[in-house]
């Protein structure tokens, strides 16, 4: 297979340049299992791990291979070893689960991210959960699409309703109403899916998202399943990332369904998502405005006015404020980890005079 058939770029070659001479040749993840990897290269299919060195200089989880990253490998005679990953292009990554402050990348190296709401009813469409993965994506670089699910369950009514919903949350993002079960729309987005293109799809599970990717496959490579009639969740059919190829040579890749949506970022991919809030605060009296209750607050007298919707400014608040938090966490763990490394080198130091002088 050529490099460029599954997404080789100049962005990659030019990272490639430096070690044509080493002996190590790129490959894409294509699927993970634990830390197994599989992989498609020039060399054809083959599964692989990191190296102990690999290992060595990391210094998060997030360093580690994802699907979508282009590695380079060497050849260790029984098994192909991955020695670094290349610079990701784009990503879609959250805060991991919990207090902690790390970041967990869920896939990379993707140009278009679609993002799966449910027209079911249930907790499957909200405008808060849509802001959140809107956030994350504008986080990691890669162009947001929304994708309104199971339109066929709807009148025409009241899938413009909610279209017309999901665009006061989108602003400029295209919104398409999809039905895996009909087919609607389902050549819109392949046009959106040209060669070269890798795409992936996020979102709650229950809404569809492998039910969509075996319409655009042409057959059944991923489980679909039910979903609970209280509030239309569904269980976990997916249960891991996998990148798929398509007839036309795009790649799509199938995420699970998310539960915590905690962006890693910094506060400009939130004020990318809540413009209106971002523009107004420009004309607030006080730079370092926080829009609780300062005097001459721009976003606070828009918010009166009705000109923000007061759910927006309240979302806007609460994610700005786990944003802050977070980026305190990371701060106090980077402080704790220099401060260890700090006292391993004291130790070194010590033992060594401690040796020299006997």
């Amino acid at each position: 297979m050529n490099l460029t058939d599954i997404g080789w770029t100049s962005f990659f070659e030019e990272q490639f340049l430096i070690w044509k001479r080493s002996g190590l040749f790129p490959g894409r993840v294509v699927n993970s299992s634990g830390y197994i990897y599989q992989i498609e290269s020039e060399l054809g299919s083959f599964s692989s791990k990191v190296s102990g060195n690999f290992k060595y200089f990391v210094t998060s989880q997030s360093d580690y291979p994802v699907v979508g990253d282009w590695v380079l490998l060497r050849d260790a005679g029984d098994l192909f070893i991955i020695e670094k990953v290349l610079e990701r292009k784009s990503f879609f990554s959250r805060s991991a689960a919990g207090k902690r402050s790390d970041e967990q990348v869920i896939v990379s190296n993707i140009d278009i991210m679609f993002i799966v709401a449910a027209l079911d009813g249930g907790r499957n469409f909200t405008q808060g959960g849509l802001e959140r993965y809107i956030t994350m994506v504008h986080d990691g670089g890669a162009l947001p699409v929304i994708l309104l699910n199971k339109c066929d369950l709807c009148s025409k009514d009241k899938v413009e309703d909610f279209v017309n919903t999901a665009q006061i949350v989108a602003r400029d993002i295209e919104v398409i109403p999809v039905s895996a079960l009909t087919g609607e729309s389902i050549d819109k987005l392949r046009k959106l899916l040209k060669e070269g293109i890798t795409a992936a799809f996020t979102g709650p599970s229950g809404v569809g998202k492998s039910a969509l990717i075996n319409s655009l496959v042409g057959s059944t490579v991923q489980k679909t399943g039910e979903v609970r009639s209280d509030d239309k969740r569904g269980r976990h059919t997916t249960t891991h990332k996998e990148l798929f190829f398509l007839p036309d040579g795009a790649m799509i890749i199938d995420t699970p369904g998310l539960r915590e949506l905690v962006p890693y970022g910094d506060v400009s991919s939130l004020d990318m998502t809540f413009s209106e809030i971002s523009k107004a605060a420009f004309n607030c009296r006080f730079k370092n405005c926080s829009h609780r209750d300062e005097p001459g607050c721009a976003v606070l007298r828009l918010v009166e006015e009705g000109e923000i919707a007061y759910e927006r400014y309240s979302n806007y608040m609460a994610m700005k404020k786990e944003i802050i938090e977070n980026e305190r966490r990371k701060s106090e763990k980077w402080h704790l980890e220099q401060k260890a490394k700090d006292k391993a080198l004291s130790k070194i130091v010590k033992n060594y005079y401690k040796e020299h002088k006997q």
